[in-house]
């Protein structure tokens, strides 16, 4: 605002910002000598006055009620602030993180063994989630930029709600689950002829569920796109400085904790019989192979609870009372050269300038190189989480149960611990881009060097045939393996995965026919079998017994897992060090760096493109991380697998993996994908060249200096001073 005086009509005006009715308004005949300051000082106060009623103006709808059309209950505006809407975005993001991040990848070995599916398609189950939200999330993010963001939401959280039940519906459409080898062929018997199982199936065709999967993980995805992206920024635009990082660094680690509720509850679900009704009436538990748990159950829950979430979600405003000040009181950090002003609010309008929208943010080097790291980190989350509850299960010889329920004790501390403090450390030491680039670096960098404890694991299972020869201790190499031999030659034995261990030496066998056994005793709940060929029988002879499931391998570094599940220790408990401390840090420091990755987008691109910025973020980082990952991985560990059963169909699964080839893949991705992501995140560091900073966003409302009154005084004193509105 400039002040000056005028000779012919002895007024003043304030250029440019004042209307000519105010301009009248504030004429005043001048006054003598201390009558003049007085003059002008009614002047600035009436100045003030103007600017406060204009301020006002533009903050009027700054105030809305939440509601739905004319229902505004007032018990309900208790919500309707920044920590309310952080309650039920939180909800949402239980379910859906819960779903997407922990229920599909628990029950990833379920479904394979209950639908006949390999790895790599069951990889593409969790990849197509990220492929629909690469396909919308652009889309989403662009136009709904200037759109009723709150509106978006509570629709995904419908969408999705609606894909947990589509992905549940297999269960109810198939038949009864049925396992182990066909009746009457589950012993050795040289004068049976072998009934096809294809044959007695009644023609069902497990796989063919497989795009009921498919298209339940679209709805999840398009269902999902407007909630990092719409959701997040709408949170942090309607918070304060201080408190946007703290409420984003909430939201992300209810994100990083909900994985844990889905491998924990999936866990849980999974040590319930499948065909619930028929759970008493089973010959195995959960700890045979060949068991399937009720993975359907929570995706139930979880569908359930995204579609009731959505109502209180879809009753929110288009911005949150005191949103407008609260960006009156931020600095702009954007990159120098990357402003953007918008100038169109219809559809037409956004269509027409996305060709520029998208070209600043391809220009803009930080966030490109952030972009870049994010797809590096997102490939191994990808493949970690899909096949991180395979690999524990392959490499400590677990369950699926306990697998899922490991996972859920590691996450848990890790993610909440680092998700919260990451955005406390922002909020206290008032890092901006710069100070949040350098932790992140450093945490990174950290958690690097602990990537090398995936090698920590128990030896491969000795098992007749694949690791080791049926008679004598030479052990074979992978894709060596033969279960037929000179004892089972002659018994006519189905290709059913149905396992058995010889407890007196550990060695696990195909099945009860494999093992060349004759007798069997079902009248236990675990089924026993007796004179069985290809079995030591302790007295340098052979027919000895074997029980129905696989063998356990006593290793020293399971001992502290058995601790913590069962309370017990059966050996050196002290071998915690070796797996859990480096697996905790490494998962700590990865998840410390969640909120300053994603408030480092905020500062370093446009007011007018955050939303945007995140939705194309989230397209490089699914299009070269989540997407990919998974069925990459999947195809590497198949080739760590010993045993392959054929299904119907012409498809395969795996039933068993060599421990030492499954941790060399698992290695390389994390350890080569980690590095890389570091070298983006550095470059993302030193390509930063912020723009000239001002008080306030370009886009805010000006408020009167608190100088305005000074300043004047002093230019009628003959001194220089000019106010800038």
């Amino acid at each position: 605002m400039t002040v000056d005086s005028g000779e012919d009509n002895e007024g003043y005006r304030k250029e440019d910002e004042m209307s000519e009715n105010h301009h009248d308004e504030v004429k005043e005949k001048p006054v003598e000598n201390g009558n003049e300051i007085k003059t002008q000082e009614r002047m600035v106060e009436v100045l003030d006055k103007e600017q406060e009623a204009k301020l006002e103006l533009e903050l009027a709808d700054d105030d809305l009620p939440c509601g739905w059309f004319g229902f505004r209950p007032k018990c309900f505006q208790f919500f309707n602030r920044p920590g309310g809407y952080l309650f039920f975005l939180c909800l949402f993001t239980l379910a859906q993180s819960t779903t997407v991040n922990g229920l599909i990848y628990v029950v990833i070995t379920t479904l394979e063994r209950r639908f006949n599916l390999p790895s790599a398609r069951s990889g593409a189950i969790s990849s197509c989630y990220d492929f629909s939200v690469m396909i919308v999330v652009i889309f989403v993010t662009y136009f709904g930029e200037k759109a009723h963001k709150p509106l978006w939401i509570g629709c995904g959280a419908a969408i999705f709600g609606m894909g947990g039940f589509l992905f549940s519906m297999p269960h109810f459409l198939t038949n009864d689950y049925t396992y182990g080898g066909v009746p009457g062929e589950e012993t050795c018997s040289a004068n049976r002829t072998n009934v096809d199982p294809c044959d007695i199936e009644d023609g069902e065709n497990l796989s063919r569920y497989y795009w009921f999967f498919v298209v339940a993980q679209v709805l999840h995805g398009i269902g999902a796109s407007p909630l990092y992206t719409l959701g997040q920024e709408f949170l942090y635009s309607n918070s304060g400085p201080s408190t946007g990082a703290l409420f984003i660094g909430i939201f992300q680690a209810s994100s990083m904790f909900a994985p844990a509720i889905g491998y924990i509850g999936g866990g849980l679900f999974l040590s319930i019989y499948t065909d619930i009704q028929l759970a008493d009436d089973q010959t195995i538990d959960s700890t045979s192979p060949l068991w399937v748990g009720a993975w359907w159950l929570g995706f139930m829950c979880t569908g359930s609870a995204a579609i009731l979430v959505s109502i209180p979600l879809l009753a929110f405003p288009r911005s949150l009372p005191g949103a407008k000040k609260a960006q009156l009181m931020r600095k702009t950090t954007t990159q120098k050269g990357s402003e953007f002003k918008t100038t169109s609010t219809g559809v037409g309008g956004r269509i027409k300038e996305f060709p520029a929208a998208m070209k600043n943010l391809f220009t803009n080097a930080p966030f490109m190189c952030i972009a870049l790291a994010s797809a590096a980190e997102n490939f191994i989350l990808a493949c970690v989480a899909v096949f991180g509850p395979k690999f524990v299960e392959s490499v400590f010889t677990l369950t699926s149960g306990q697998a899922a329920f490991f996972a859920g004790l590691v996450v848990i501390p890790s993610a909440l611990i680092g998700c919260v403090l990451g955005g406390i450390l922002i909020k206290i030491f008032k890092w901006k881009y710069r100070g949040r680039m350098r932790f992140l670096i450093i945490s990174l960098t950290i958690s690097w060097l602990a990537v090398p404890c995936v090698f920590v694991q128990c030896p491969s299972l000795q098992f007749a045939g694949v690791t080791m020869e049926y008679f004598g201790s030479e052990t074979l190499d992978l894709g060596e393996s033969n279960i037929t031999a000179v004892c089972n030659l002659d018994c006519s034995c189905a290709d059913n995965y149905d396992p058995v261990c010889a407890e007196s030496t550990n060695v696990m066998y195909y099945s009860a026919c494999h093992a060349g056994c004759s007798v069997i005793d079902d009248s236990e709940n675990t089924k026993e079998y007796y004179e069985c060929g290809c079995v030591p029988d302790g007295n340098g002879g052979y027919g000895g017994p074997v029980t129905q499931g696989k063998c356990y391998e006593d290793c020293n570094n399971l001992a502290w897992f058995s601790a913590l599940i069962f309370g017990k220790c059966y050996e050196d408990c002290n071998n915690l060090a070796w797996f859990s401390a480096p697996i905790f840090v490494m998962l700590f420091f990865t998840f410390a760096v969640v909120v300053p990755s994603v408030t480092a987008v905020f500062e370093v691109v446009d007011i007018n493109q955050r939303t945007t910025a995140l939705g194309l973020q989230s397209v490089f980082y699914r299009l070269l991380g989540t997407v990919p990952g998974p069925i990459v991985f999947g195809l590497l560990i198949d080739k760590s697998c010993m045993i392959w059963e054929d299904q119907c169909d012409g498809l395969r699964n795996c039933w068993l993996y060599e421990n030492g080839q499954f941790a060399m893949y698992m290695f390389v991705i994390v350890f080569s994908c980690r590095a890389i992501s570091i070298l983006f995140y550095l470059a993302a560091y030193f390509f930063y060249s912020p723009a000239e900073t001002s008080d306030a966003d370009p886009n805010s409302i000006p408020l009167p200096s608190l100088n305005d009154e000074e300043a004047y005084v002093n230019e009628k004193k003959g001194v220089n001073g000019t106010v800038v509105g």
